[in-house]
Parts: C-alpha cells; structure tokens; sequence
C-alpha cells in the first residue's frame, strides 16, 4: 500500500508469518502485547494486521506462511480493516 496504513496496536489483533529479523516470533507477540495489540491465531475476518516477517524468499507461495497471506489476500477484498504489512513496517510503528 501506498501510502502505508497507519498501524494502531491498541486492540487491533495481529498475526505474523515468515522470518523475522527482529526475533523470533515470540518476541514480536511481546512488543505488540505490550503496545495493547492481540495476537491471532490465524488469519480470519476478525484480522487487523498481517504482519510479514523480512525474510521471505521467492518460494513463499510453497510455504505455510504463503497459505495465510493468500488467504489475507483473499479476505482483504470483503475486509477493509485487514492490512498486510511489512515487518519493517511494524517496527517502525512500534517505535523499534
């Protein structure tokens, strides 16, 4: 998206998918529950953001993690509040 979405933590739910440069998926769920977001379990219309972690290859499309961004993909269409962000992104919006 461009401009990139405003990213709210406060109540918002997230899910992270990939490899993350930040750490491993744990210690992305503690910032963003620290911050008040809810981390989701999977990807479902109840889904704020969508966070992809910087290390994706070319073959995500044969990953797990390729399964929930199409589905997000998919969902995005009916589901305005879903935003698919990078993991640079995310940072940055939790002032890391």
């Amino acid at each position: 998206m461009n401009p990139p979405p405003v990213v709210t933590f406060s109540d918002s739910t997230f899910l992270f998918t990939g490899t993350f440069a930040y750490g491993v998926r744990k210690d992305c769920h503690a910032v963003t529950e620290n911050l008040g977001g809810i981390i989701s379990k999977g990807v479902n219309k109840k889904l704020n953001y969508l966070v992809i972690g910087s290390y994706v290859t070319d073959s995500w499309a044969h990953e797990t993690f390729g399964r929930k961004i199409e589905k997000a993909m998919d969902y995005r269409d009916t589901t305005p509040s879903l935003k698919i962000i990078s993991e640079e992104h995310w940072a940055n919006a939790a002032g890391l």
